[in-house]
């Protein structure tokens, strides 16, 4: 009887362990199938297709070796090119995200922190571009510059201040209106996060901060902001993958017009390459696609390493 007993003990742990292995390879059988269909083979697949053209005789992909790069060169350095703008541009939208919004979040979570009157209703105003359609708000965006602002400056007589074309049709402002609406839509996200991680804080240290005598900016500064280093550090690696994936809001506001305004992103670059021209011109989207991997991702891992200097992981 003691030994059948154990028999049937055995085989119960032997069952148990089986199942285990089943329902844990069953669980990682999606984030596995997922990683190499959509990262793998994808990433792999727009390697081999920067170097190969689609002959349009034959339908066929042809093996071309490192044309498609001299090909991208010659369009670089072409009189009137997009590319040399599409480049600072996408740079300029890095610096707006990390250097002017995402401080400018930072102030404002922080005196949201700090309950000013209607504290609540201010987090939802700053909260609602977030949550509502990019079209939706891109539209909202252009009617105010299309036509409630000329309305009003007419009406002040400040006619000086509305462009002939237009603001989106205006070399000198076009590009701007992308950035001011970045700002509009792009605060809410952030301070939601940031007061998140600033509701971690414990009462404690901010009492402690009191006795010595800081003020509300000594107390951002030496405390708050060190103390939730890692979402900053982590919103600030965010702002650099912006350079190359920025691409819908400049074509929802500039359109066609991105193209004469001085409107493009390296993104945005792709994407009217590869829709104008469908098929043949895939090639010169993996092309694009592939320099700024080599050229991104250096940046993201020297910018990692500068942050996690800068903004060490504190325990409380």
């Amino acid at each position: 009887m003691e030994q059948s007993g154990q028999i049937k003990r055995r085989y119960r742990r032997r069952k148990k362990s089986v199942n285990e292995i089943v329902f844990m390879i069953t669980l990682m059988a999606i984030p596995v199938l997922h990683f190499c269909v959509f990262w793998l083979f994808i990433n792999f697949d727009s390697i081999l297709l920067s170097f190969q053209r689609f002959d349009m005789q034959s339908g066929n992909w042809v093996w071309t070796g490192f044309s498609n790069y001299r090909e991208l060169y010659n369009a670089y350095i072409m009189p009137n090119s997009v590319l040399p703008r599409a480049i600072l541009n996408s740079l300029s939208v890095f610096l707006w995200n990390d250097f002017i919004i995402l401080p400018i979040s930072l102030f404002c979570a922080y005196m949201l922190y700090k309950k000013l009157p209607l504290h609540n209703a201010y987090k939802v105003i700053f909260f609602l571009p977030s949550i509502i359609s990019v079209t939706v708000l891109t539209l909202s965006y252009s009617y105010m510059l299309n036509n409630f602002l000329p309305d009003l400056f007419s009406k002040l007589g400040l006619e000086s201040l509305i462009p002939f074309d237009g603001y989106f049709a205006d070399p000198d402002t076009a590009w701007w209106t992308v950035l001011i609406y970045g700002l509009w839509s792009g605060i809410g996200g952030n301070i939601v996060l940031i007061s998140g991680a600033m509701a971690r804080i414990p009462t404690e240290v901010l009492e402690a901060g009191k006795l010595d005598g800081l003020s509300l900016l000594g107390e951002l500064w030496y405390v708050v902001i060190p103390l939730i280093g890692a979402t900053l550090a982590t919103l600030l690696l965010m702002g650099t993958s912006v350079i190359f994936s920025y691409f819908l809001q400049p074509k929802l506001l500039l359109g066609d017009a991105a193209d004469t305004v001085g409107g493009y992103t390296i993104a945005l670059y792709i994407v009217n390459n590869v829709r104008d021209n469908g098929t043949p011109q895939m090639a010169m989207g993996a092309t694009i696609g592939v320099l700024c991997a080599l050229v991104g991702t250096p940046i993201v891992l020297v910018t990692r390493k500068i942050l996690d200097k800068a903004f060490p992981v504190y325990e409380y």
